[in-house]
C-alpha cells in the first residue's frame, strides 16, 4: 500500500475511517489517559520504579487523548500516521491545538525526553483535550 499522507487517503485506507460509535468511547480514553498521567507522576514523585516507565506512560496518556479527540469527530483509527493527519487535520490546522504538543508527542513515542519533561508535556495535552472537549461538549448543547 501507498504512504498515506493526507487525510482523504487515509479515508480511503483500512487506517481511518468513520464510526459512530467513537465518541461514546471518549470517556473510557479520558479515564486511560488521567490513569495512565497519575501513574507516571507517581514514579517521578515517589521515584520508585524506571524513569523509562514515567516517560512510556506519559506517552500513553498523550496517545489516549489523541484518540479521544479523533474519536469525538467520529472517526475511528487503525493506524498511527492516520491518527496523527486526523488530528492535525482537526485540530492543529484549526488552530486549536499547538503544534508543538504534536512534536512533543513523537519525541516521548521514541522515549527522548527527560522524564519531568515528559509529565509536564503530557499533562499539558490532556488539560488542552479536557478544554477542547468540554468546549464542543457546550458547543453542542447551546
Amino acid at each position: 500500500m501507498a504512504i498515506v499522507n493526507n487525510l482523504q487517503k487515509c479515508l480511503e485506507s483500512p487506517y481511518l475511517f468513520e464510526d459512530a460509535d467513537a465518541p461514546s468511547r471518549v470517556p473510557a480514553l479520558l479515564n486511560l489517559a488521567a490513569d495512565r498521567l497519575e501513574a507516571a507522576t507517581n514514579i517521578l514523585t515517589y521515584n520508585k520504579g524506571d524513569k523509562a516507565d514515567v516517560i512510556f506512560l506519559s506517552y500513553e496518556a498523550m496517545f489516549s487523548c489523541m484518540r479521544a479527540l479523533v474519536y469525538s469527530k467520529g472517526l475511528r483509527e487503525y493506524g498511527m500516521r492516520c491518527l496523527m493527519i486526523a488530528t492535525e487535520v482537526h485540530y492543529v490546522k484549526t488552530g486549536l491545538l499547538d503544534s508543538s504538543l504534536i512534536q512533543k508527542f513523537q519525541q516521548l513515542q521514541q522515549l527522548k525526553s527527560k522524564p519531568e519533561e515528559a509529565v509536564e508535556i503530557s499533562s499539558a495535552f490532556v488539560k488542552r483535550t479536557l478544554e477542547l472537549l468540554t468546549a464542543a461538549q457546550a458547543a453542542k448543547s447551546a
